[in-house]
């Protein structure tokens, strides 16, 4: 082989090399930006679920849903006082599903955040729900139903344990009076 062929393979090497250094890179900064297009989203629905609207939504859905209607009625067939509460939790999550169907939000990030109420709340729902879907012909939450099953299929705890999330339990019992100063 004589040098100007070794000297031309020498610079394709070098350039390929470049070449898969800056689509790496470039990757690496489309993960990034994507990450803060979203935050605000983020942020804003952790930022609903601390209202007092939300757990009042939520206990409702939770405790007494079921007690005082049947779900043969569907959603329109409850009261307004009702479907107000079944709504805060329902469109919530249908949208949240939304975004994880369509990876807008890494679904890690919901079942960790929200773990199993999310289920606990479709399961809640989901009578009534269907009767709406059968009644209407409708595809009526149907995110909602996705996270859940996808909740229901990728436990909260695998989540941390795919973080590596660790514990640090307090060091001393908080009623044991600890040395003196």
């Amino acid at each position: 082989m004589n040098a100007t062929i070794a000297l031309n393979l020498a610079t394709l090497a070098l350039s390929l090399t470049a070449l898969a250094i800056s689509i790496l890179l470039t990757l690496r900064q489309l993960r990034l930006a994507s990450g803060k297009i979203h935050l605000p989203v983020v942020l804003e629905a952790f930022k609903e679920t601390r209202a007092a609207a939300w757990f009042e939504a939520q206990e409702y859905v939770l405790n007494e849903l079921a007690e005082g209607h049947k779900p043969q009625d569907g959603y329109r067939g409850l009261p307004e006082h009702t479907r107000t509460h079944m709504n805060t939790i329902g469109v919530f999550y249908d949208d949240l599903g939304k975004l994880v169907a369509h990876g807008m939000i890494d679904q890690s990030l919901i079942i960790g955040a929200y773990g199993t109420n999310i289920v606990r709340l479709w399961d809640a729902v989901a009578p009534f729900v269907y009767a709406e879907r059968r009644q209407h012909g409708l595809h009526f939450w149907i995110y909602f139903e996705d996270l859940a099953a996808r909740t229901a299929a990728m436990h909260p705890e695998a989540v941390y344990a795919d973080l590596r999330l660790r514990s640090r339990p307090p060091r001393r019992e908080p009623d044991v009076p600890g040395p003196a100063a």
